[in-house]
């Protein structure tokens, strides 16, 4: 694995109001929530998905037989992110052949330090995209988790979604070339899944935020197909008054498409 020296990055205007309020709403509708009662927690990682600031990363490319796919995405606030306010990004990195990990620690102008984001991209071969074989529910693994109604995200809203990030992945939009990796739609961005997790919380758990957001993608899902979130509470953070949470998305064949552990505060 080889290392890239950190680099600095201004983010003038940081977070777009009108923007980060689109995403809240994009949400909470997909969920079938009510409006959430603050902050996007993943609306900073907007600010990494745009295509500007992507060129500046030495993005891994991926070659004709291969497909860019994200694996890991964690998120953890030191501060409030005012939507408005400019920002400075340092951001390292670490390459490998199949990939890239990468780190970003957000800061105001001051160098007040407000949110690290990790991240972690694998080049995955195209056409074992469709035959991922990901783990299978089991009853155990849930104990008493509390599960969401059943859940869909329409094309209509990943491509929302993709207006307000700058994501240009043909994936996301193109079915022609979903088809071609053997899928039956254009794949939910993992941001987006991974997002709902928070209404989810919202709705469970009355009066609390999330504190922090550690997720795994595990499986494609694609546009229109229905997955649940089975919500499990598993005890207190040592040392805080935060909760830990485990929320897992769950394809209608069982397959594990996702799994979230969060961490709470009242």
């Amino acid at each position: 694995m080889t290392g890239a020296g950190d680099m600095t990055m201004p983010l003038p205007g940081g977070l777009d109001a009108g923007r980060t309020a689109a995403f809240a709403e994009l949400v909470a509708q997909i969920a079938g929530a009510a409006p959430l009662r603050s902050l996007p927690y993943l609306a900073p990682a907007l600010l990494f998905a745009n295509a500007s600031v992507q060129d500046r990363l030495d993005m891994p490319h991926a070659a004709a037989d291969q497909i860019l796919v994200q694996e890991y995405q964690g998120i953890t606030y030191l501060d409030a992110v005012p939507p408005g306010a400019d920002l400075v990004a340092t951001a390292s990195a670490q390459h490998k052949a199949s990939g890239a990990a990468y780190r970003f620690a957000l800061a105001d102008r001051d160098g007040n330090g407000i949110a690290q984001l990790d991240a972690t991209l694998r080049l995955f071969p195209a056409d074992d995209l469709a035959a991922v074989k990901p783990m299978r529910l089991r009853p155990d693994m849930l104990g008493d988790a509390e599960w969401s109604g059943e859940v869909s995200v329409p094309q209509s809203a990943i491509d929302t979604y993709l207006a307000l990030s700058g994501d240009g992945n043909p994936i996301h939009s193109d079915a022609r070339q979903a088809a071609a990796l053997g899928l039956a739609a254009p794949v939910v961005p993992g941001l987006l899944l991974i997002s709902l997790s928070q209404p989810i919380c919202e709705m469970a758990l009355p009066g609390t935020a999330l504190a922090s957001l550690k997720a795994r993608f595990l499986a494609p899902l694609c546009a229109d197909q229905a997955f649940r979130i089975a919500l499990q509470q598993r005890g207190r953070a040592a040392g805080t008054d935060h909760h830990k949470l485990r929320a897992y998305m769950i394809g209608s064949d069982d397959r594990v498409l996702a799994i979230a552990d969060l961490q709470v505060q009242s």
